[in-house]
């Protein structure tokens, strides 16, 4: 089972990026773990603190100062003494996962902020860089959402994504942890692609429907045998036909998702930047959270004795 001791939330102290802190408190408190609000200063950028030649330490304590007090606003519904504020100086996603490691945080929670394809193209962005490096699951909040959608306090539904791969089996842990947490209700859904689909089609057409049906037979055996017993009634299986982001995003609308859970797969740069990944693209989109987790994660860091508290009890 999954534990939280503690988790970071990453905000630039824009109204933007500051709305990840209510999903991350609310995390935090129904979890029972110590939520760290981390802000990184990154010296390249430094003219939004209307200096140019700055002391490092003396801007570091100005910034800490204000952005205590700013956050502390945001903050009104957990306890003081149960967040921590860390600033630091540096490269922002580096800082970022020292911090996580730094605080045995087993969960980062940060907006984004959507840029045009051909800024992303050419700067990147820390989200990208995070999303592929991080030691821990990310679970991202688009800048663009309505404060209204990140501050309901509930996370009733979640979307589960598999295509059976390693990297989706850590996403499908993670996301059935966080069904039993939160008492919700879980949809388990593998998407069928186009080239798959494909295949099925170019036989002869008297076949094709009894092959279409013993494959999604198959997915569906699949996926009921990746739900434990104790979430039986609870988790919906679904097999879906179709772009993999378009499918999960359409249904996550039609079916008033709370979030989006789904495993991030390694490319190369390159190839993350001109191709993407189905996560990255769902991001992109903004319409939902998205819990992205990477396979591979240090088992030190992903599995502890305690496990995550169930729904209710002690909160």
């Amino acid at each position: 089972m999954l534990r939280l001791p503690s988790i970071v939330c990453a905000t630039d102290l824009s109204e933007g990026s500051n709305k990840a802190l209510h999903l991350a408190a609310f995390i935090a408190r129904k979890c029972r773990a110590r939520l760290v609000a981390a802000h990184v200063i990154d010296l390249p950028a430094v003219t939004p603190y209307g200096e140019t030649m700055v002391d490092p330490q003396e801007l570091q304590a100005r910034v800490s100062q204000s952005a205590k007090a700013q956050i502390g606003d945001i903050l009104t519904e957990i306890p003081p003494d149960s967040w921590e504020l860390k600033v630091s100086i540096g490269y922002p996603a580096k800082e970022i996962c020292e911090i996580i490691r730094q605080t045995d945080s087993r969960l980062l929670v940060a907006a984004t902020h959507i840029r045009s394809g051909i800024e992303r193209l050419l700067l990147g962005s820390v989200t990208r860089k995070l999303m592929f490096t991080l030691p821990v699951p990310f679970l991202v909040v688009s800048g663009s959402l309505p404060l209204e959608r990140v501050s309901l306090h509930r996370i009733e539904t979640i979307l589960i994504s598999t295509d059976f791969s390693s990297e989706s089996r850590e996403a499908v842990r993670w996301g059935l942890n966080f069904t039993r947490v939160f008492g919700a209700r879980a949809t388990l859904a593998t998407v069928i692609e186009s080239t798959q689909l494909d295949q099925i089609l170019t036989m002869d057409p008297q076949k094709e429907k009894a092959a279409a049906q013993k494959y999604t037979d198959e997915l569906m055996r699949m996926l009921e045998e990746m739900v434990p017993r104790d979430l039986e009634g609870r988790v919906e299986l679904k097999v879906l036909a179709g772009r993999p982001h378009e499918e999960l995003n359409k249904f996550a609308i039609l079916n008033h998702m709370d979030l989006i859970c789904l495993g991030v797969r390694g490319r190369s740069i390159i190839e993350n930047l001109m191709v993407g990944s189905t996560t990255d693209r769902l991001v992109r989109l903004g319409q939902f959270p998205i819990l992205a987790v990477r396979a591979g994660l240090d088992k030190d860091w992903e599995e502890d004795d305690e496990p995550f508290p169930l729904a209710g009890e002690g909160i």
